[in-house]
């Protein structure tokens, strides 16, 4: 196992203490799973965006026959 020092902010470093203390973890052991977390992470595939993808074009199905005072009505109606 290697060694490494770290230098952090006064504020970061009482998080970190914190929440060590909170996992019943030193500071070194909660930094070493926090840095093994992150790698984890990193080492999953991540989805490549596709710049090309459009929303399919929607169709055109002509005016809503049905009036405006029953739409309410008709979107909560159950599916029987």
């Amino acid at each position: 196992m290697k060694r490494a020092e770290v230098q952090l902010p006064d504020t970061i470093y009482q998080q970190v203490e914190g929440l060590a203390a909170q996992f019943h973890l030193t500071v070194p052991e909660f930094l070493c799973q926090a840095a093994e977390q992150i790698v984890r992470r990193q080492a999953r595939p991540q989805p490549k965006p596709n710049g090309e993808w459009r929303f399919p074009e929607g169709r055109r199905l002509g005016a809503f026959r049905a009036p405006v005072g029953d739409w309410r009505l008709l979107a909560n109606e159950a599916a029987d």
